[in-house]
């Protein structure tokens, strides 16, 4: 006769990421390396690198968004 009452919410796990930040890095630098080695010969070596190291670390804070946003959910 007594009221129910709802299981207390689980703890976040650390297991909710998208990726780890090891990951991220690694996605990152993949990233870069594919494009300085398809740009570089196309517009120049400094150009390329420059494009591949600046498009790598946006692609890791772009992930990292991403797991920030799932954990606040």
């Amino acid at each position: 006769m007594g009221v129910e009452q709802d299981p207390p919410p689980e703890p976040p796990r650390g297991g909710d990421n998208l990726l780890g930040v090891r990951n991220r890095v690694i996605v990152g630098v993949v990233f870069a390396a594919l494009y300085i080695v398809t740009f570089g010969p196309r517009t120049g070596w400094v150009p390329g690198v420059l494009s591949g190291v600046l498009g790598g670390i946006v692609l890791f804070l772009l992930l990292r968004e991403v797991d920030a946003r799932r954990r606040r959910r």
